[in-house]
């Protein structure tokens, strides 16, 4: 059940600024995506990096400010979190298509990268400079300014209803902008509180904070974006906006594992600090039986990814590169724990050519108990965004230290394009690329006296049957121990529609039925919580 927003200025205040500052850091992070234009991006972090420190004091640890954008930092050392929503130059429409300069995939798939739990909107400044419809145009079916605006609310609501929406009446313009435009966002933001009350009034969790009154003070330098002070004003309106949210917002259970940690690390230095020693996909390492690559017709082999040498980057020009390692389990028959998976990659290093190197990709494991049955392990993805960060590293690991899979027979990663920005912002073509690629770790234990009861297994959840179905299924799952286990299943938002197993069980295989009637048709999630991982598999249901 949703509860009523509070009043804007809330209860919340005073239980945040009680929180003892030496209170230990959540496991996950308050996810907060800050979506917006130029002003959002800012320079050097614009209100973003005020609104993070007010946060951090706040809530006694550091929020998680996500999205598909990092920048623009001098100094990216002293602000630790740069991703964010803010595409210079967008209109609200292009923010919600994603079409445009920046390339971005359409909101939803933006949505579902980073699930967040709180979504701060201050948009239509660029409507408003290119005068773009303020009224419309029915025959083009172009909704009005505001129509566009309840329009990207309104995705948002559908794609997790229990988001919390912070919606920002935007700062003012002022000479030597165009008496156009200042006269746009004044008319623009007068609809603006209406549009929040309706969505308050359906329920939704859509609150109204004014940065448009408090920046009459403060003019901004070039008539539209703020000044170093005007982004401190902008930082605190939106922090009390966010406190007077009248709740501690959580993050969504996206119904898919969210055990996995991404971390970023940058170097000045064009040479990452190759690992020789415990990566269980390096060429000739005795852990590796097999390298199969489909798809990919790149010029650099593909083996030169995981030889720990930092060779050129390779490519894959047309996105449609797997490759699957296959671990040699007659060296350790119970397979391979894996602790961290990672990748690196290098911006330009000479004028003729070393790309800014986007990377991207998905990870699936098969254990030694189900070989040819691969599990969604997660996701990565990381942008270059300038010539500081000519070595990056992206890292897959759970914030606990536990491994990322245990009785590993497998691994399979699926590169992708990563959302890129276009051919021409620094002069070159930013294709996808990668240098290195490396899945750390060490052969599991085999099965002992931790359990006389247990199957030395890794821990599965095997393929429904039938998949797709029409009205039911059943799902085999795998203990490798006694104890407790949560099985359910997730619509595509990731809300929860049954449980099916919520209980102790015995170490072994066990078959729970799924009975899908009175749902519709469509995509959903089987997700499987026990020995203190997290599996998911895709069900389809036919009608």
């Amino acid at each position: 059940m949703r509860s009523a927003l509070g009043p804007l200025f809330g209860p919340l205040l005073a239980l945040l600024v009680a929180l003892p500052a030496a209170a230990q850091p959540p496991a996950d992070p308050l996810r907060v995506m800050l979506i917006g234009d130029s002003i959002t991006e800012g320079d050097d972090g614009g209100y973003r990096l005020p609104l993070y420190a007010r946060l951090t004091r706040a809530l006694g640890a550091p929020p998680n400010f996500v999205g598909h954008r990092n920048g623009r930092l001098s100094d990216p050392a002293r602000f630790p979190d740069h991703d964010h929503e803010g595409y210079s130059a967008y209109r609200i429409d292009e923010v919600v298509t994603g079409d445009g300069f920046w390339n971005a995939p359409p909101l939803e798939a933006r949505l579902a990268d980073w699930d967040p739990a709180v979504v701060t909107i201050h948009l239509g400044t660029n409507d408003a400079q290119q005068n773009y419809h303020p009224f419309g145009d029915a025959q083009q079916g172009i909704p009005n300014v505001i129509g566009r605006l309840d329009d990207l609310i309104q995705r948002i609501l559908a794609y997790n209803p229990e988001i919390y929406v912070v919606v920002a009446q935007i700062i003012p313009a002022n000479p030597p902008a165009s008496e156009t435009t200042i006269r746009y966002i004044e008319r623009f933001n007068e609809r603006i509180p209406a549009l929040v009350a309706a969505h308050q009034a359906a329920g939704a969790r859509v609150s109204l904070v004014d940065c448009y009154t408090p920046m009459l003070a403060y003019p901004n330098p070039d008539g539209i974006h703020p000044s170093a002070e005007g982004f401190r004003v902008m930082a605190e309106v939106f922090f009390r906006g966010l406190l007077a949210l009248g709740v501690v917002p959580e993050n969504p259970d996206p119904g898919r594992d969210d055990g996995l940690h991404q971390a970023d690390a940058f170097s000045l230095s064009t040479t990452p600090p190759w690992s020789l020693t415990e990566n269980l996909l390096r060429d000739g390492s005795p852990s590796l039986a097999e390298a199969v690559h489909l798809g990919y017709d790149g010029l650099t082999p593909a083996s030169g990814l995981t030889d720990g040498a930092g060779a050129r980057s390779v490519h894959d020009p047309d996105n449609t590169w797997t490759s699957t390692y296959v671990f040699d389990t007659d060296a350790a028959p119970a397979g391979y724990d894996v602790s961290e998976i990672r990748t690196y990659a290098g911006g330009p290093v000479d004028a003729g050519g070393d790309e800014h190197a986007h990377q991207a990709y998905a990870v699936w494991w098969a254990s030694v108990d189900a070989p040819t049955t691969f599990v969604r392990l997660g996701d990565a993805h990381h942008i270059i965004v300038n010539d500081r960060e000519r070595a990056s590293r992206i890292a897959l690991t759970r914030p606990d230290g536990t491994p990322l899979a245990t009785g590993v027979r497998a691994l399979r990663f699926r590169f992708r394009e990563p959302p890129r920005r276009k051919a021409g912002f620094i002069g070159l073509g930013n294709p996808a690329a990668y240098r290195e690629i490396e899945a750390l770790g060490a052969p599991t234990a085999a099965a002992s006296a931790a359990g006389a009861n247990s199957t030395g297994a890794a821990l599965a959840l095997g393929t429904a049957g039938p998949n797709p179905f029409a009205t039911a299924t059943a799902l085999r799952l795998a203990l490798p121990a006694p104890g407790p286990a949560r099985l359910t299943v997730h619509d595509a938002l990731g809300r929860l529609v049954a449980v099916l197993l919520d209980s102790p069980l015995d170490a072994g295989t066990h078959t729970v039925a799924f009975d899908a009637a009175g749902l519709p048709a469509g995509v959903y999630l089987a997700r499987l919580d026990a020995a203190g991982r997290v599996l998911t598999q895709t069900l389809t249901l036919s009608r």
